[in-house]
């Protein structure tokens, strides 16, 4: 009776690992990079067909930085989540919502009206996102 156990909890544990490694291969990694005049950002994320998270870093013109995490689901050709991030020197976490257009190989940063609601802060739901007036456009690195 044990050694059928030991059988079933090894043919579980090699089920698990193939099921993780399956999951893993329909992730994609990506580096992505934008200029606008003298601020530049990097976008590393990994994307699947529901979900994306990774780092995002906005470099102000060389003077200060904000970096932190990004997160959040994918609903058709739009990647809406949140951007974690601390500023430069400060030890202090701001949270704020991130809407991305994937577009030709390339990642638009929507604008929005935020608003706060229970200290959180969100896209204004009765205003659309505008992604004609984008501060960064990410091109994917190579």
């Amino acid at each position: 009776m044990t050694a059928v156990r030991i059988l079933c909890i090894g043919i579980a544990f090699l089920m698990s690992a193939c099921a993780t490694k399956e999951a893993k291969r329909d992730q994609i990694k990506t580096l992505y990079h934008s200029v606008n005049k003298s601020d530049t950002a990097q976008l590393n994320i990994v994307l699947n067909d529901k979900e994306f998270y990774g780092q995002y870093e906005i470099n102000y013109g060389g003077l200060y930085k904000d970096s932190g995490d990004v997160n959040g689901v994918l609903k058709g050709d739009t990647l809406k989540g949140t951007y974690r991030y601390q500023h430069y020197g400060t030890e202090a976490w701001h949270r704020i919502p991130i809407a991305l257009l994937k577009k030709d190989d390339k990642l638009i940063m929507g604008i929005g009206v935020m608003e706060i609601y229970m200290n959180m802060t969100f896209f204004k739901k009765t205003v659309p996102i505008d992604y004609q007036n984008a501060k960064f456009v990410f091109e994917q690195t190579h």
